[in-house]
C-alpha cells in the first residue's frame, strides 16, 4: 500500500493532466514481483541514492520510515525492493521482488 500511495502523492504533486499509476504483477516458480510505477515528479538521482535511508524524505510532511521499512521487510523475507527514476518529471518505478512460497501440490 505504501508504494501505490506513494505513486499518488507523486502524480498528484505533478502538472501533467494526465495522471497514470499501474500496478503489475508477475511471477515463476522462485519469484514474485509486483512493480508499482506512475507518471508523476519523479526522482532525482541524488534522491534515488538516498530513498531507503532511515529518515530520508522529501515530503513537508513525512517522516521516512515508509520505504526503508518496505525494504527491510522485503530484505528480511529473502526479496528485495528496487526504485527506479530517469529524473525529475520523469515517474517512478519501485519492484517488490519476493520469494516464490512452496507449492504442496510442487513436485520435489
Amino acid at each position: 500500500m505504501n508504494l501505490v500511495r506513494n505513486a499518488k502523492q507523486a502524480c498528484e504533486q505533478d502538472v501533467k493532466s494526465e495522471k497514470v499509476i499501474a500496478v503489475s504483477l508477475s511471477f515463476d516458480e522462485d519469484w514474485i514481483c509486483i512493480s508499482v510505477r506512475d507518471n508523476g515528479v519523479g526522482i532525482s538521482p541524488e534522491n534515488l541514492e538516498r530513498i531507503f535511508e532511515h529518515g530520508f524524505t522529501t515530503k513537508k510532511d513525512g517522516h521516512g520510515f515508509g520505504l526503508r521499512s518496505a525494504a527491510t521487510a522485503a530484505k528480511e523475507l529473502g526479496g528485495s525492493l528496487i526504485a527506479e527514476s530517469k529524473g525529475a518529471r520523469c515517474g517512478a518505478s519501485f519492484t517488490l521482488k519476493l520469494p516464490a512460497p512452496i507449492s504442496p501440490m510442487a513436485k520435489p
